[in-house]
């Protein structure tokens, strides 16, 4: 997997008129979707997302276009869970949410240190695998 996708990329490529929609349909496109994973959690977050801001066809619009992106679904299983947690933990200071937990532990399940997200804050967590994340674009 060349790279995990957060909500705040896929929100932004979802919507027109997003201010950061042609760098997040940039992103994408330039890391080949089928090279692309997300944790369901975040896919959740962004669908909450969707329905409240753009509604229910809105929201539908974007889970056909996700369905055919090839972008894989990373299931959050329990050990996936307690790994979040511990990073909560381990970086309460940073303000991470729950989906943020759950993408890094997805990280570290595939092995991932590239994430697409504009949440600048990412950038602090440093995987056991890597000396880095690479927060993109």
């Amino acid at each position: 997997m060349r790279a995990l996708v957060d909500s705040s990329v896929l929100i932004a490529a979802a919507r027109q008129r997003e201010r950061l929609h042609g760098a997040a349909i940039a992103a994408i496109s330039a890391d080949e979707p089928r090279g692309l994973g997300t944790p369901i959690t975040i896919l959740a977050e962004t669908m909450s997302f969707l329905h409240a801001r753009v509604g229910v066809e809105g929201q539908r619009a974007f889970w056909d276009g996700f369905m055919r992106s090839g972008i894989e679904i990373i299931g959050v299983d329990l050990q996936l869970m307690e790994h979040a947690r511990a990073i909560d933990r381990d970086y309460a200071d940073a303000g991470f949410g729950f989906a943020d937990c759950t993408l890094l532990a997805a990280c570290e399940r595939v092995g991932c240190a590239r994430i697409l997200s504009f949440d600048a804050q990412l950038r602090v967590y440093r995987p056991s695998f890597a000396g880095a994340l690479e927060v993109v674009p």
